[in-house]
């Protein structure tokens, strides 16, 4: 059994953040290029890189510009073992901001994901960016003396 000292290690939060138009396109999880428009393509792209021992602690999605066009546009945020992980279908057609839900997941190096639902027709205008701020396990930034 190990005896335990008090830390006096710290690190700060990391910030992540993508952004994507209607009109962008990106290579899916199946290596198939794909827009953010095409109903019916609901692309599924993983977003950002996080790395092992990743936990993220705040995060965002923010609908800059809402889609257009279509019936239903929500996307959602999670990782390859949870495709809801962080949000679930988050509507692109308002102007917004939806708060991420922090689960105090630890990952192994999952990338953060996004899960693309578009209904009826093509999108004609829209933009978002994803921000997450996150730590990581046994990293220090610094040493504080008391």
């Amino acid at each position: 059994m190990a005896l335990l000292k008090a830390t006096r290690n710290a690190q700060w939060p990391l910030m992540a953040e993508f952004t994507f138009n209607f009109d962008d396109t990106m290579v899916d999880i199946n290596g198939v290029t794909k827009d953010f428009k095409t109903f019916g393509g609901n692309p599924v792209v993983d977003a950002i890189n996080l790395p092992a021992n990743a936990n993220v602690i705040g995060g965002e999605l923010v609908v800059e510009t809402p889609y257009a066009s279509t019936t239903v546009a929500t996307v959602s945020v999670g990782d390859s073992a949870s495709a809801t992980r962080y949000g679930s279908a988050i509507n692109l057609m308002s102007a917004a901001r939806t708060a991420l839900t922090l689960t105090g997941f630890r990952g192994a190096g999952e990338n953060l994901r996004l899960t693309f639902n578009l209904t009826v027709a093509n999108a004609t205008a829209g933009k978002a960016t994803v921000r997450v701020l996150y730590t990581i396990q046994g990293r220090s930034n610094e040493v504080q003396t008391n």
